[in-house]
């Protein structure tokens, strides 16, 4: 990790306006140079099932952004600086991921596939779309129930901003008994469950074998 703090010398200062004004080499040079910061912040904040792999090169673009828009001339470490940025762009990494893998078991556990391990969503710029899918294609198979079951599903689930309720809980909202709610429910799972409906949402998830089908399929154990 680079410890040097004299980022006011001139030297630094024509390398730092070098990469900014696209010197790929400049860029190049800093990039290795302030590399270990990278993972010494990484090492500190890594966490969620994200690879160290993926987090490394979410800290890295954090770093080429701080060279760009850093002022050598203001006296500021440049250290100090980057590190802020590269802790705030990996943190934002791990809230992506933890975000991503919470909607990914709220759509099996809706389709009856809530046990195993989760899906493996990227963090690549071009499949970064994985849980605005997931998001769109469970919102799109819950909003064909008709509304009564839609609105438990909803809430039981703790879906599109409820927070999750119980059996007990949504009787007590419905002004009916914790079975009424259940049999709601259960009518909706199962339509939600059947494979002309969760198609687009199973492939998602890569639920979409007879297995997976047959595992939907088994008795449905509601919380109280």
């Amino acid at each position: 990790m680079s410890t040097s703090n004299h980022t006011t010398s001139p030297a630094v200062v024509r390398s730092f306006r070098r990469a900014q004004a696209g010197d790929e080499r400049s860029l190049e040079d800093l990039m290795r140079q302030h590399d270990g910061l990278v993972h010494h912040i990484i090492r500190r904040q890594w966490g969620g099932s994200l690879s160290y792999a993926q987090v490394l090169q979410e800290g890295r673009i954090g770093l080429w952004r701080a060279i760009l828009r850093f002022d050598p001339e203001r006296g500021t470490a440049f250290s100090t600086y980057a590190g802020v940025a590269i802790a705030r762009r990996v943190w934002d990494a791990v809230r992506q991921d933890r975000k991503a893998q919470g909607q990914a078991e709220a759509a099996r556990q809706v389709l009856g596939n809530g046990s195993g391990p989760l899906p493996s969503l990227s963090l690549d710029p071009l499949e970064g779309l994985v849980e605005q899918d997931i998001k769109g294609a469970l919102g799109t198979l819950v909003a064909r129930l008709p509304v009564k079951q839609r609105q438990i599903v909803r809430a039981y689930y703790g879906l599109d901003g409820y927070s999750p309720h119980t059996l007990v809980q949504l009787g007590e909202h419905w002004g009916c008994t914790k079975q009424a709610v259940q049999y709601h429910l259960r009518r909706a799972l199962h339509r939600l469950r059947h494979p002309a409906f969760s198609a687009p949402l199973r492939a998602l998830l890569g639920l979409n074998r007879r297995q997976d089908y047959l595992q939907a399929l088994g008795p449905e154990r509601g919380r109280s």
